[in-house]
């Protein structure tokens, strides 16, 4: 009992004294390459309306899988350096950092938590994506820019899976809708989430902003071809290889996106 009392003393203290953001970031340089580029990414994204005064993108911490950076509860055009916090797995703020966080963050720390694969992670509302969601009309692949949607994205239905009520406010919560939205999600990069928005996901943030822009530009461009006749979609075949090719690429709409916030600013 004396030895479980002094681990739990000594395991508080661990987290009272935890180094904070700015401080990981002085300390591994990995660190301040992702924390910089998590900014970045959330002014792109807000300038390409993948997102507006809502949405959130997260990074892994790569000196630390098992927690992630995640911008406090601000809009994405504003965020700063110094407004990214660190969560464990089941989203609970880190470093004795009281701010208010994002209320969705649960998306991304089930993501996270259930996908090693993926490490950074995309929550928005554009408009063009949502109504696939509403209607089942598959979002499926129609050019090679977008060839990560595979056979199309899955739609995230909350009321399977609220818990007493399925009337939700359609938020993700909690940690038990994170994990089925992430189970919803499976092996894919993409999800509709229905009445609501889409979350994307990649192993880089890099990546992670070039689908979620590729996938609403793919969405505007299914219906409008819809309207006209029998779609073409990639052939399974031809998603895997075009997304391997493409996919070689992102670093070119990187430096677009990222000279044109910093030319805003």
């Amino acid at each position: 009992m004396k030895k479980s009392f002094i681990t739990a003393l000594f395991a508080v203290a661990i987290q009272a004294h935890a180094a904070s953001v700015q401080e990981q970031m002085e300390q591994n340089p990995a660190v301040k390459i992702a924390v910089e580029e998590l900014v970045i990414a959330n002014h792109i994204l807000y300038d390409q309306n993948a997102v507006d005064g809502y949405g959130h993108i997260s990074v892994r911490n790569p000196a630390n899988p098992n927690t992630f950076f995640l911008a406090r509860s601000v809009a994405p055009s504003v965020v700063k350096v110094q407004d990214i916090m660190e969560f464990d797995m089941n989203g609970k703020a880190l470093n004795g950092d009281t701010r208010v966080a994002y209320g969705e963050r649960f998306i991304h720390s089930g993501i996270l938590r259930n996908r090693p694969d993926i490490n950074s992670v995309i929550h928005g509302h554009a408009s063009p994506i949502l109504s696939y969601g509403l209607t089942g009309v598959p979002l499926r692949p129609v050019y090679h820019m977008s060839a990560f949607l595979g056979e199309g994205a899955p739609i995230f239905e909350i009321r399977n899976f609220a818990k007493p009520n399925p009337d939700t406010d359609m938020f993700v919560s909690n940690s038990d809708l994170g994990d089925a939205l992430s189970q919803t999600m499976g092996l894919q990069y993409f999800v509709l989430m229905r009445g609501h928005g889409y979350a994307a996901g990649a192993d880089s943030i890099k990546k992670a902003v070039f689908r979620t822009v590729y996938a609403i530009q793919n969405a505007s461009i299914q219906a409008e071809a819809m309207k006209m006749g029998q779609v073409q979609y990639l052939t399974p075949g031809e998603a895997t290889t075009s997304k391997e090719t493409i996919e070689k690429t992102i670093g070119r709409p990187w430096q677009l996106w990222t000279e044109r916030v910093k030319q805003s600013q």
